[in-house]
């Protein structure tokens, strides 16, 4: 997400995943907290592996709202994703 290969949105989807697998990390946890708001505000978009099964004017209808979302996300994920990395590279 940080390299800007992937959009936080989908990222997002990840980190939540993440998140389950870890132990000890509690729902209020504020770096992973931002991606479940962030996954939580855009569960209504396709993620790239659902993009094939979507009609391309779909597609193109919703690409305004892919922009915002990835700017808004962005705005506050940026600093929780090295927050998370911070925490977790040995």
């Amino acid at each position: 997400m940080l390299a800007g290969e992937l959009p936080f949105f989908e990222g997002a989807v990840r980190v939540v995943n993440l998140m389950h697998c870890l132990n000890g990390i509690g729902d209020d946890d504020p770096d992973f907290r931002i991606f479940v708001l962030i996954q939580s505000e855009t569960d209504h978009l396709p993620l790239e592996a659902q993009r094939p099964l979507w009609s391309a004017s779909a597609l193109e209808a919703l690409e305004p709202e892919f922009l915002r979302t990835e700017e808004w996300a962005k705005c506050f994920a940026e600093q929780a994703c090295k927050n998370l990395i911070a925490r977790f590279t040995p």
